[in-house]
């Protein structure tokens, strides 16, 4: 994209992307669209927000009841993401194109207060996309987006993110076109051997702390992994994908052409295009290994929110009212 063309990214916020692999986007949820979908959390929970001992599970990826179009749920991160990918119109509309309240809690637990960990121990290090093959040019995951529904303080259960073990990523994918398995990455031993390895050579992490709609916006291979909340502050973000229509192009005839994701890639890569690289297996998606047992908890949860209802005199909004919704399987393509 030419330098005009960018409305929403400052100077500064693409030269940290470029140099970093991430950017955070200040307030980017509207307040009215965070209330929305964390008014009724600690209902949907079964859980008093005033008493810790019933925080019975340190972390919960809870599932989705109401959703709206990214463009209206946070329009400043939906620009922001447009102009890192290289336009709206490279974003499949089709595919993930909601914000949800599929919450993901962090309670931390007593055990944590009072100990220190290191982020290379934390143990649960990836990239995300569950649902795909990945390779170095993959559009499946065009970005990491992480959305923060309340103020995350230092060592609260942010997330951690490792810029060097990306660097490291990237260059494992080059010279891998065969892909990951085709059980998809988050699946595959392998991915998970060498992202620890990567981790584990890493000098420096980036704890994201941040303001109640804050939205953090990284490459996509961007190793990151959930953290210790110590301070026992419950911790509410969610974590959507959006995809792409193509995979990245990193043989572009024209440079202005170039996302600053794959300027990214290549600039990490030592290399100012990449003209030989091509894939040599197929194009796989898989049904995501999250769906599996989420019907029992949107079950629990609308029961919890129909109870709430009766006592209070409210009406219960999920989409789940008459029973779970069944998603479409993910199609595959070759």
């Amino acid at each position: 994209m030419l330098v005009e063309e960018f409305k929403f990214l400052s100077q500064e916020q693409r030269e940290h992307f470029l140099e970093h692999g991430w950017v955070r986007i200040p307030a980017a949820i509207p307040p009215e669209n965070i209330k929305k979908f964390t008014e009724n959390v600690w209902v949907r929970l079964g859980y008093d927000p005033n008493d810790k001992s019933t925080w019975v599970q340190e972390k919960i990826h809870m599932p989705r009841h109401r959703e709206i179009p990214v463009k209206e749920f946070a329009p400043k991160a939906w620009g922001a993401m447009c102009e890192l990918v290289g336009g709206e119109d490279r974003i499949d509309t089709t595919l993930f194109y909601s914000c949800g309240d599929s919450l993901i809690c962090n309670f931390g637990s007593e055990d944590w207060v009072n100990r220190e960990i290191d982020p290379r121990d934390l143990g649960n290090w990836h990239f995300d996309g569950d649902w795909f093959t990945h390779y170095l040019d993959s559009g499946e995951q065009g970005l990491t987006v992480l959305h923060m529904y309340n103020d995350i303080e230092p060592k609260a259960g942010g997330t951690y993110i490792c810029p060097e073990a990306l660097i490291e990523v990237e260059k494992w994918l080059r010279n891998r076109p065969e892909g990951t398995s085709d059980t998809a990455a988050a699946r595959d031993p392998s991915v998970k051997q060498f992202v620890e390895a990567a981790v584990r050579k890493a000098s420096h992490f980036v704890e994201l702390t941040g303001k109640a709609g804050d939205v953090i916006l990284a490459h996509p291979l961007m190793p990151h992994s959930a953290s210790k909340n110590h301070r026992r502050i419950p911790r509410f973000i969610t974590n959507p994908p959006i995809t792409l229509k193509e995979p990245l192009n990193l043989n572009r005839s024209n440079p202005n052409d170039y996302s600053l994701v794959e300027l990214k890639t290549l600039k990490d890569l030592g290399v100012a295009s990449l003209p030989d690289w091509k894939i040599t297996g197929p194009r796989r998606r898989f049904p995501p290994r999250t769906r599996a047992g989420k019907d029992a908890t949107i079950m629990e949860e609308v029961a919890r929110l129909k109870a709430h209802a009766e006592e209070t005199g409210g009406v219960v909004d999920s989409m789940h009212i008459n029973g779970p919704v069944v998603y479409q399987a993910i199609s595959i393509r070759n």
